[in-house]
């Protein structure tokens, strides 16, 4: 997630993310905008690509993990990735209601694309701790 050399990928592909749906409003329109946005919520929360599921799934590891490896501070990276895992599940709420057409203002947007950069940054957090983990 982090050494990944494309743009597209990893925490750079969630920020870069955030950042051109907060311009899909203008640039696209709000029907192929909420488009797009279903497609991404169908892709990361419903298929299971992604999203809120596996960063549960990988807090309750790393927890489990902590259990057996304490003092590698893995317990509060699981915290990190569930905080992460609320905040994709925010964000498809949020995209939902774009896509129904509840909510449609350039602050909505804004908003959509902002949880998508923190989760970027919350993540990149996280996995920084745990590359810095020196195993025994």
């Amino acid at each position: 997630m982090l050494g990944i050399p494309f743009g597209f990928a990893g925490v750079k592909g969630i920020k870069s993310t955030g950042n051109k749906i907060k311009k899909w409003r203008d640039k696209l329109g709000l029907q192929k905008a909420g488009s797009y946005l279903a497609q991404m919520v169908r892709m990361q929360e419903e298929i299971g690509t992604g999203g809120g599921g596996f960063r549960y799934i990988y807090a309750a590891f790393l927890q489990e993990a902590d259990a057996w490896l304490p003092g590698n501070g893995l317990a509060a990276v699981s915290v990190m990735f569930t905080q992460a895992g609320d905040l994709w599940r925010t964000a498809a709420v949020q995209a939902a209601g774009i896509y129904k057409g509840r909510i449609s203002s350039q602050q909505d947007f804004d908003l959509m694309g902002n949880y998508l950069i923190e989760i970027a940054e919350l993540e990149k957090e996280a996995f920084l701790v745990l590359k810095k983990i020196k195993w025994q």
